[in-house]
């Protein structure tokens, strides 16, 4: 069984100014969800999650994040934390890495 992952070379999804890659780990663990995520500007809606805990660690570049409408900034080496049942959305140009607990679905999610 696979225990080391790779970054995808190809995007699994592209939405709104949002491009990233999963790693494909849910044969080992469905507990949490992992991904690389590239925006040039961010996120155009708020989003309301249902059920899973949001862990980006910004990777590169710098931007905002508007969490319950408080506004933080953000750069290379936070960690932004976003509990289950915020609304939130990201603005600017970075590459962050998201980690979701419990494994995320789309359907957990609304979107604003």
């Amino acid at each position: 069984m696979k225990h080391v992952f790779k970054l995808p070379e190809e995007y699994t999804f592209e939405k709104e100014d949002i491009r990233g890659t999963n790693f494909e780990s849910k044969e080992l663990s469905n507990k949490a969800k992992f991904a690389v995520i590239e925006t040039e500007s961010g996120h155009k809606n708020r989003i309301r999650e249902n059920e899973c805990d949001f862990f980006y660690y910004v990777l590169d570049g710098s931007g905002n994040f508007e969490i319950n409408g408080e506004i933080e900034e953000c750069e290379k080496g936070n960690l932004i934390v976003i509990p289950s049942d915020s609304i939130f959305k990201y603005t600017g140009k970075m590459k962050l890495f998201l980690t979701t607990i419990p494994f995320w679905y789309s359907e957990q999610e609304d979107v604003l």
